[in-house]
This record gives C-alpha cells, sequence and structure tokens, in this order.
C-alpha cells in the first residue's frame, strides 16, 4: 500500500529508544489488562507463557529464548509448523506442560520451573489465575479479543522482561501499521468489498468466525465484509448455509495441520460457492505465530488480508516488508524460501492472484 511503503520502513528501522515511553505505574509495577496491578521482580530470569500467543511474542520482545522456560503445548505448532523452528531451533526443546486443558496452570510444573513471572489469561475466571498467586509467582493477566489487543500484549511483555522501550516500540510500529491499513481499506468503496468466510474448522464440521472474533474484525477492517457477522462468535454451521452466504473468499485456519484450498476444491458439495468457482480460497500463513489469531505479527496479516481482498489496489511490496518486520521483530533474515513456506504459496499458489500478489518474481 502506497502510504505504508513510505512509512513502514522508517518505523522499522528506526532506533527503539526514539519510540520509548515511561513505564505507566512504576519501573517494579505494571498494571495489567485486567486491571490488576503486578510488583514485577528487580530480577525476571524465568519466565512462563501459559497464554499460546505469548511464547513466540517473548522471543521477539527479549531477542531469544534464554529466559523462557515453559510455554503451552499448543506453542509447539509454531516451532514444527511456522518459522520459530527456524529462528529459535533451541527453544523447540522447552517444557510445554505448565499448563492443561482450558489454560489451568501445573502448579508443579511452574515451581518446578522455578519462573520468576507467569503471563496468562485473564478473561477466563480467577481459577486458573489463583493458583498461581497461591504459590507466590507474580502473574501477569491478559485478555483476548479484537487483534488491536495485542499491541498492549506487547507493552507488557516487554515490561515484565524489563524491556519496556523495546516492547513500546513494537506496540506503536503495530499501531501504525494498523491504523494505516485500516484508512486505506475505509476508503473502499461498498461495492468492492469482498464477501469473506473465516473457517475455524473445515475438517472435523464447520465452523465459521462470526461477530465479536478477531478474525470478524480483522476482515472487516482490511475492506472485507464478513458473511457470518450474523452470527455470535464461533459457530458451527453446515454445507447449505456456507451456500446461502456464497462467499467470494474463504480463509483457512492453522488449527488443522494440512488443511488447504485443495481440500475445499474437490469437495463437490461446495461447487456452487463464488470462492470455488473464483479460485479464492487462501489458507492463512504461519509464521513466528499463527497468522489468523492476534500476535506480534498482525499487521503482516493485515497487509496480506487487504492484498487478498482488493488484489488491484494492492501495494506491491509485501515481501520485502515482511523481512523487514523480520528483521525488526526476531533479527532474523528471510531467505526466499522462508518467505515462501511463510506464506504457503505451494499451497495457495493454484487459486486466484495469489502468486502475483506473493511470489517472490510476481508471476504466476
Amino acid at each position: 500500500m502506497r502510504g505504508l511503503t513510505s512509512g513502514w520502513p522508517a518505523l522499522l528501522l528506526a532506533p527503539l529508544f526514539l519510540l520509548s515511553t515511561a513505564p505507566a505505574v512504576s519501573a517494579t509495577e505494571v498494571e495489567d489488562q485486567t486491571g490488576r496491578r503486578v510488583a514485577i521482580p528487580a530480577r525476571v530470569e524465568r519466565v512462563a507463557a501459559i497464554p499460546i500467543p505469548i511464547a513466540s511474542m517473548v522471543m521477539a520482545v527479549d531477542g531469544g529464548a534464554s529466559r523462557l522456560v515453559g510455554m503451552h503445548a499448543a506453542s509447539r505448532a509454531d516451532f514444527e509448523l511456522g518459522m520459530l523452528g527456524r529462528m529459535f531451533p533451541d527453544a523447540a526443546r522447552m517444557p510445554a506442560q505448565i499448563a492443561g486443558e482450558g489454560f489451568v496452570p501445573n502448579v508443579e510444573a511452574l515451581a518446578a520451573a522455578k519462573a520468576d513471572l507467569v503471563f496468562q489469561w485473564g478473561d477466563r475466571g480467577d481459577d486458573i489465575v489463583r493458583p498461581i498467586r497461591d504459590i507466590g509467582l507474580p502473574v501477569i493477566t491478559l485478555r483476548y479479543g479484537d487483534s488491536s489487543v495485542a499491541a498492549g500484549w506487547l507493552r507488557l511483555v516487554g515490561a515484565g522482561l524489563g524491556k519496556a522501550e523495546r516492547g513500546e516500540s513494537l506496540a506503536r510500529w503495530f499501531e501504525t501499521t494498523r491504523e494505516a491499513i485500516a484508512k486505506r481499506a475505509a476508503a473502499m468503496p461498498a461495492a468492492e468489498r469482498p464477501r469473506v468466510l473465516y473457517l475455524q474448522r473445515a475438517r472435523s464440521g464447520l465452523r465459521a468466525a462470526g461477530k465479536g472474533t478477531s478474525m470478524d474484525g480483522d476482515i472487516r477492517l482490511a475492506g472485507g465484509v464478513n458473511v457470518a457477522a450474523g452470527v455470535a462468535g464461533f459457530a458451527q454451521v453446515d454445507v447449505e448455509q456456507l451456500l446461502a452466504w456464497d462467499p467470494q473468499i474463504v480463509l483457512l485456519n492453522n488449527f488443522e495441520p494440512g488443511l488447504a484450498p485443495a481440500d475445499l476444491y474437490a469437495d463437490v458439495r461446495l461447487r456452487g460457492l463464488a470462492a470455488v468457482r473464483e479460485r479464492r480460497i487462501y489458507s492463512y500463513p504461519h509464521g513466528g505465530f499463527r497468522w489468523d489469531p492476534p500476535s506480534q505479527e498482525t499487521p503482516l496479516t493485515l497487509d496480506w488480508l487487504f492484498s487478498l481482498f482488493h488484489p488491484q489496489r494492492a501495494e506491491p511490496g509485501v515481501r520485502p516488508r515482511i523481512a523487514e518486520a523480520y528483521r525488526m521483530l526476531y533479527d532474523y533474515r528471510l531467505s526466499e524460501r522462508d518467505t515462501d513456506d511463510l506464506l504457503k504459496l505451494d499451497a495457495n499458489g493454484a487459486s486466484a492472484h495469489y502468486r502475483v500478489l506473493f511470489g517472490a518474481g510476481g508471476k504466476p
């Protein structure tokens, strides 16, 4: 996008101290996303991340995984299916038993890990937070919701690690980029906004992202219309409902390994969908984290979505923007093959516009 091309690289390359601000509460205390004031130890050398996005976010803020001593088991997918295993191979052996189903903390594992600080969801009830406090560990709680919340996660991870300036810098990049994409998309006429569907599940039943999900917010922000906006949350749907909605674009999740556009193109029940006829089905990329939920890479997700929704208005240079972001976020230089894999060029390459928009040579 033209506005992003001129403004984004300058932000990416700016010295971090130029974008820093003082902590909101004090050098040793922060207010988390549920309003709790949390005292941060003077020395934080061992951090446990229960929310799935936060393990990779800690690595982005801290420049590696040296202080991360535990993560959710579901974070393994980012090493095995995404880019984390290439960027931080040693971290793949990290313990992943610190929480169970429903993010219930394993307090014995947390105590054994000798964690100095724990990150946990704060909007799923105190039952998954209180046991951590009860064993004397400081816990920073986070809220889930619209992808904009991830900027706050970056600030809190930075504060918890004693790197408030770094967290603030990344949060400002996140917000500035997001706002630029939103401004560009807001100018799109209603007639040019495609009907879009995100399938959180496509194999074991069909589940669509409706009103109130982060995917709904991202679709609308990037200039699309969520056909499932009339249902709340993640809703079970059937093929008849999909045909009635008739989305022009279908987005596939990163939670069903191996799911690809070819699976839906081959489904005879879906031949009537505009997205099938026009071959506009795409699997979300998987970088340092899955690109469908909120994370530190959400600005890249929104850039990708705008390009898919409005290929004739897409700003050239998505791949260089991703490369710049990865140098900033992870101090990692993507190879062309890395970028192909991250963008799932093999799986998505047969879908309309994809190789032109995202291929290294910009050719079909």
